[in-house]
C-alpha cells in the first residue's frame, strides 16, 4: 500500500473550491426544494385525472452538511405514498473517497500497491460511497379528532465521515418520493427537522441554524402559470414615463414582494399609483424609492400575515390577471430616447396563505415567469 498526504495538494483544494460561486452559500442562502421530476408524464393530464408523481427533494447552495433530518407532509386523502429511493446516484451525499494517482493495471478501482491522496491522512484509502447511509419510512401520527397525517420521515447522511470526507456541500438530490392520486390543487411541505455538520477532532457534530434556509412548499395541480412583467403605459406628459406592474394567471396570492431597478441617470422617480388588483382593504401596500441607487422596493402583505387570529375568506385573497401598481418617472436626460427597468427575479418573493395551518408559504418561483427586462421608449 503506497499513500501520498501532500498538505500543500489539500489546501490548494480547499482555498480554490472556496472561491467557486456555487458555494458562496453565505450570499446565496441554502435552498430546499421538492421538484417533479415526472412532469413530461403529467403533460397531458388534466385536473381530476389519476396520475403518477416523482418528487426529488433537492439541496441548493448547501453549506457543509452531513446528516439530514427531513419530512414531506402531503394531503393523504388526494396522493397515497408508494415508495421511495435514496440508493440514487450521484447523490448529495455521494463521496469521491480517496483519489487514486496511480492505478497499476488500470481498473479504475484501488488495489494494493495503487498510489492515492490520503485526504483525511488517517493512513488507509477510503472508498467511494456512492449513497447516504440512515432511513426513510412512511410514517402516521395521529392527530385526534379521526384525522391522521401520513408523511414521509427520513434521516440520511454520510457513513463513518472521519473516513468518508466529512461533509458534503453545494448542490444535489437526497431522495426520491412516489405517490399516486388525483390531479388537484395540492400543498406538499418540507418539515427541516435536523441539520449537522461534522468537525474533527472527536468534536460532537455541530446543527446548523435553519431559519436562514430559504425552504419552498410544492404547489401541485394549480391550473395557473403565473407571470409577473413590467409594461409601458401612456405618456401623461412629453418628459415622464408611467410603467406598470402586472400579473398574470397567479394563484391566491398572500404576500409579494419585489424590486424595480431604473438608470438614475436617465430617469428620476416621481409618483405611484396603486391599481386594482390587491384591495387595500385587505392588503398593507409598502413603497420604498432610493432614487440615488435607482431602485424602488414594493411590498404587498395579506392583514392576516400579519395577524393570524383575524378571521378571513378564501375571497380576500387576490388571484388571476391585474395591473397591481403605476409607477411614473421624469426622463431628467432628454439625450436618450430608450431606457431599460429591470424586475429582477432574485428581487422577487410571493407566498401563499393556507387557512387550515394558519400561516403563509412561499412559491417555488421556478414554476414561474419573470420577464426581467423592459426597453422604455421616450
Amino acid at each position: 500500500m503506497k499513500s501520498i498526504f501532500p498538505l500543500l495538494l489539500i489546501l490548494f483544494i480547499i482555498s480554490t473550491s472556496c472561491d467557486d460561486d456555487s458555494f458562496r452559500w453565505e450570499s446565496n442562502p441554502p435552498e430546499v426544494r421538492l421538484v417533479i421530476l415526472n412532469e413530461s408524464d403529467l403533460a397531458d393530464k388534466s385536473i381530476g385525472d389519476s396520475i403518477n408523481l416523482e418528487l426529488g427533494l433537492e439541496l441548493y447552495n448547501m453549506q457543509n452538511l452531513y446528516f439530514l433530518d427531513f419530512e414531506i407532509h402531503f394531503d393523504h386523502t388526494i396522493f397515497s405514498a408508494d415508495s421511495f429511493d435514496f440508493e440514487i446516484f450521484p447523490s448529495f451525499f455521494s463521496t469521491t473517497g480517496d483519489p487514486i494517482t496511480n492505478d497499476q493495471n488500470g481498473n479504475g478501482q484501488w488495489d494494493d500497491g495503487d498510489e492515492y491522496i490520503d485526504i483525511n491522512a488517517n493512513g488507509i484509502y477510503d472508498e467511494p460511497v456512492p449513497y447516504p447511509i440512515g432511513s426513510v419510512e412512511i410514517d402516521t401520527t395521529d392527530l385526534g379528532d379521526d384525522e391522521i397525517d401520513i408523511f414521509f420521515d427520513g434521516g440520511l447522511g454520510i457513513p463513518s465521515p472521519e473516513n468518508n470526507g466529512g461533509n458534503a456541500w453545494g448542490t444535489g438530490r437526497v431522495c426520491v418520493f412516489y405517490l399516486s392520486g388525483i390531479l388537484t390543487e395540492s400543498l406538499f411541505n418540507i418539515n427541516i427537522v435536523q441539520a449537522l455538520e461534522y468537525r474533527e477532532n472527536d468534536s460532537d457534530p455541530v446543527e446548523h441554524s435553519i431559519n436562514t434556509w430559504d425552504i419552498f412548499t410544492l404547489l401541485v395541480g394549480s391550473p395557473q402559470d403565473p407571470v409577473l412583467r413590467l409594461k409601458e403605459e401612456n405618456q401623461s406628459s412629453e418628459n415622464s414615463i408611467t410603467v406598470s406592474l402586472q400579473i398574470d394567471d397567479a394563484p391566491k396570492i398572500a404576500k409579494l414582494q419585489n424590486v424595480i431597478l431604473y438608470d438614475q441617470n436617465v430617469l428620476s422617480y416621481t409618483q405611484y399609483e396603486i391599481l386594482d388588483y390587491f384591495d387595500q382593504t385587505n392588503y398593507q401596500v409598502e413603497l420604498l424609492s432610493n432614487d440615488n441607487e435607482g431602485e424602488i422596493s414594493l411590498e404587498f402583505i395579506h392583514s392576516v400575515v400579519e395577524d393570524t387570529d383575524i378571521e378571513v375568506e378564501e375571497e380576500s385573497f387576490s388571484q388571476g390577471f391585474g395591473g397591481i401598481v403605476n409607477i411614473t418617472f421624469l426622463v431628467i436626460n432628454q439625450d436618450d430616447s430608450t431606457s431599460t427597468l429591470t424586475l429582477p427575479k432574485s428581487g422577487v418573493s410571493v407566498a401563499g396563505y393556507s387557512l387550515n395551518e394558519s400561516s403563509s408559504y412561499p412559491f417555488d418561483l421556478n414554476y414561474w415567469t419573470i420577464e426581467e427586462s423592459l426597453e422604455v421608449i421616450f
